[in-house]
């Protein structure tokens, strides 16, 4: 658009359309009404030697893409095929993209065009669109489309060879600030949480994660409560009710009877179902602390309950504190410290019929065959039946204690002679009289 040599007097005449539109923008000045004449004309393109001389403005307008299409003719004046600045507004929305270029076919060789972004819109051009009639298509560097983020400024050049306007500039001389911008992507309703899925076909799509698995705006996703199903795990083995999933990943049958339980901590009742548990070298109850004051407790057969020592060459011991109280040996059993009993009876045969039996208090009875033979109380001794004393027997302890005898005394040895007549003096009795052997005559 540079203006001719002031020497040079063949210019062309300036289109009626040209002037009318620019009579129409102008308010006064040396703007107003502008003729045809070669010499007025030029005061608003000055040259020197062909060299633009003082400063160069362009007037402005602002126009919207429709369905793609940018038409520079829009104007409701009139048909205006040369314009320069443009700010496009996209026709919707915040971003639009402009496919191909309108101007009745009236573009001026390599005329310039300028394409404004406005405030808070974001304008893609695309590259080599389809177009037909007189629209003209946008050929972009790198053969990528070229996004314009708001305010941002991007020149074009009209190619009469190609009939193409072309994008000056670089691959990269564009930049978008958001995602919604690229020509590949689809981004609408925004909200929290969401990533981008492709389509499959052309664009990359914001899209919230549903189903078992959920995601939040902090990366963090989470598993569903009661998603996890059968048919989501990948183990070996069959899942059946008799089967449980080991660490391995693989469904195994519980194994009967197994008496390994290392690492085990029970939260419950442990039945073991009739099995015997072996080969304990030390059990605890209430190890640490006594939390219960029924800490063993054994249930026998219909009979009786039975706690068997088999090795013959130990004993079975009940210590308290450390001390040992009771001692189970193979022929016999001590009681270290004393015995309190609640029951009555201590019975020293199977059949239940010889015992040691306290009914009273401060009594003790003593029973053979079912049978009372001794009798003791706080005040006497009292034997049943035949009593035999071997050896020597003290009977009181002093000169005052009496010794009462209400049936007979049959000394059996220490006499002199049987069947004694009366006053015979040869029959007699030996007794000691402390210590000293005296007779005692019978007849």
């Amino acid at each position: 658009m540079a203006g001719l040599p002031k020497s040079v007097n063949t210019d062309t005449p300036i289109d009626s359309h040209f002037l009318s539109y620019v009579n129409n923008l102008s308010t006064g000045g040396n703007t107003t009404n502008i003729t045809s004449s070669k010499d007025t004309i030029k005061q608003y393109v000055k040259t020197k030697n062909g060299i633009f001389n003082g400063a160069f403005g362009s007037v402005g307008h602002a126009l919207t893409i429709s369905s793609g299409e940018l038409d520079l003719t829009a104007n409701a004046t009139g048909a205006v095929v040369v314009r320069r600045m443009i700010q496009v507004n996209p026709e919707s929305s915040t971003s639009d993209t402009i496919d191909k270029i309108e101007s009745n076919g009236l573009e001026l060789p390599y005329q310039e065009l300028t394409l404004i972004a406005t405030t808070n819109n974001t304008i893609t051009l695309a590259h080599a669109s389809s177009v037909s009639g007189t629209q003209k298509n946008i050929y972009c560097p790198g053969d990528t489309s070229y996004v314009l983020a708001p305010n941002e400024a991007v020149k074009l050049i009209y190619d009469p060879v190609n009939t193409i306007w072309i994008v000056t500039g670089s691959v990269g001389s564009s930049a978008s600030t958001t995602l919604s911008a690229l020509t590949d992507t689809d981004i609408t309703s925004v909200s929290s949480g969401q990533v981008l899925i492709y389509d499959g076909s052309n664009s990359w799509d914001n899209k919230s994660l549903s189903g078992d698995v959920t995601i939040n705006s902090s990366g963090v996703t989470a598993i569903g409560a009661n998603t996890i199903g059968l048919t989501e795990l990948s183990a070996s083995g069959t899942a059946s009710s008799s089967t449980y999933l080991r660490g391995d990943n693989t469904w195994a049958s519980v194994s009967s009877g197994s008496t390994s339980f290392s690492g085990f901590t029970a939260d419950a009742t442990l039945d073991m179902g009739d099995y015997n548990i072996e080969d304990v070298n030390v059990l605890k109850i209430n190890s640490g602390s006594a939390n219960s004051a029924d800490s063993f407790t054994m249930y026998g057969t219909t009979t009786a309950g039975v706690i068997n020592l088999v090795d013959d060459n130990d004993s079975f011991i009940i210590a308290v504190d450390g001390t040992t109280k009771f001692t189970v040996r193979d022929s016999q059993v001590d009681i270290v410290d004393d015995l309190t009993m609640s029951g009555n009876t201590i019975y020293l045969d199977s059949d239940l019929d010889t015992s040691i039996d306290s009914y009273s208090d401060d009594s003790l009875q003593m029973s053979v065959g079912g049978n009372i033979r001794l009798t003791i109380s706080n005040t006497s001794t009292i034997v049943t039946n035949a009593f035999s004393v071997l050896g020597s027997t003290t009977l009181g302890d002093s000169a005052g204690d009496l010794i009462n005898i209400p049936g007979l005394v049959n000394f059996t040895g220490n006499y002199s002679a049987v069947a004694q007549t009366a006053g015979n003096s040869t029959g007699y009795i030996t007794i000691l009289i402390n210590g000293s052997a005296k007779k005692l005559y019978y007849y």
